[in-house]
């Protein structure tokens, strides 16, 4: 089985985030998305994150009943910060008989050659790449920074098209902070909704 591991702050989990999964799967370049959150973002470091907890608990929320997607804790129980080599690496150990892909956002993918263990993390895992509004991946722009073989891959990972969600996670905490709840309720499952409200997240 083919499984996408969809890593990030997810804070919050917002609908654009289950499209993209649903794309995933339609374009059957994974039968299973996993999605796992990160405690402490190596790259997010200069703002508060919300716990890890309330952040696992809108994902279970979102993802219930979600047929092909999954939820994992794994980076929450390691110390220190979390690096997406790691993750794929402890989950290839986990999952032997599986093939893990890296799922990300095309402005992820033109600065991939930055991420800790780049090389290997192309070299030994599959990517999926998604195309963002703005962000023009090109072979050209590719080839500044991996070989002839490596950007042939990259660019074969590339979804061929995936409907732009319109905000952000950090424009629905900007939304909730400025008191436009009917505008971010139209962006999140209801149940994740509850949770912030029950929580008082992102209001401060």
């Amino acid at each position: 089985m083919k499984i996408a591991f969809f890593g990030g702050t997810f804070d919050p989990v917002h609908n654009g985030h289950l499209a993209l999964a649903h794309e995933v799967l339609a374009h059957q370049r994974a039968e299973q998305v996993l999605f796992v959150p990160a405690p402490e973002p190596p790259h997010k470091s200069g703002r508060a994150i919300t716990p890890f907890a309330l952040r696992f608990r809108m994902l279970a929320l979102a993802l219930e009943g979600c047929t092909g997607f999954a939820l994992s804790d794994i980076e929450n129980h390691r110390t220190g910060r979390s690096y997406t080599i790691d993750t794929l690496k402890q989950l290839s150990q986990l999952h032997k008989n599986d093939a893990i892909l890296l799922l990300i956002g095309g402005d992820s993918l033109r600065q991939l050659h930055l991420w800790k263990d780049a090389r290997e993390i192309v070299r030994c895992f599959g990517v999926i790449a998604y195309p963002r509004e703005g962000e023009e991946i090109s072979r050209a722009g590719l080839r500044l920074h991996w070989t002839e073989e490596e950007t042939e891959k990259l660019l074969a990972s590339v979804l061929p098209s995936v409907p732009c969600f319109p905000v952000s996670s950090t424009e629905i905490r900007g939304m909730i902070r400025r008191g436009d709840w009917n505008g971010a309720a139209r962006f999140l499952p209801p149940p994740v909704m509850d949770v912030i409200r029950q929580n008082k997240l992102y209001s401060r």
